[in-house]
């Protein structure tokens, strides 16, 4: 398995992973925009032009298998912290690959003067919750009713893990 920062060669790579990620979810994963190959191209050359954000992908016999992506920002008061967002394809390895996404990620805001890492996560969300906490993260607060999926009200977790 290789963890690699994302490059542009990777949009259509990237957008089938993106895709697939979504038809694969119960949520609305990227409502806010639709996925195609002018909005991914327009991400990722976001990502790759500001030192604050930065996408890894995890890359398994020439497929990639999952994202991680950390978005900062250089606004004086918050240039410290980095937005998460997590997506693996399902497989034996989801935990494994999860976990080495993230131990990149963390890496990487060491060296990138991040501070605080942070993300919200659905309540029943176990699993990702469970491999979040065992690598650092803490609940800082909950959302009740936050989110409303089929029919249902779920309350929405934040986490964060504070970088040394």
């Amino acid at each position: 398995m290789e963890i690699r920062p994302i490059e542009m060669r990777d949009i259509e790579q990237f957008l089938n992973l993106l895709l697939t990620l979504e038809a694969n979810s119960k949520d609305d994963l990227y409502e806010e925009q639709a996925l195609n190959i002018s909005n991914t191209e327009s991400l990722l050359s976001s990502v790759l032009q500001n030192a604050k954000r930065q996408i890894f992908v995890a890359i398994e016999q020439e497929r990639m298998m999952g994202y991680i992506s950390l978005l900062g920002n250089h606004n004086e008061m918050t240039a410290h912290r980095a937005n998460v967002s997590l997506g693996v394809l399902q497989t034996d390895q989801q935990n494994s690959i999860g976990r080495n996404l993230l131990n990149a990620a963390i890496h990487w805001a060491e060296g990138n003067r991040i501070h605080r890492l942070e993300l919200s996560i659905r309540d029943d969300f176990e699993e990702e919750i469970e491999l979040y906490t065992a690598l650092g993260f803490k609940k800082e607060g909950e959302r009740i009713d936050a989110l409303f999926i089929d029919g249902e009200y779920r309350n929405e977790i934040y986490l964060y893990r504070l970088i040394n």
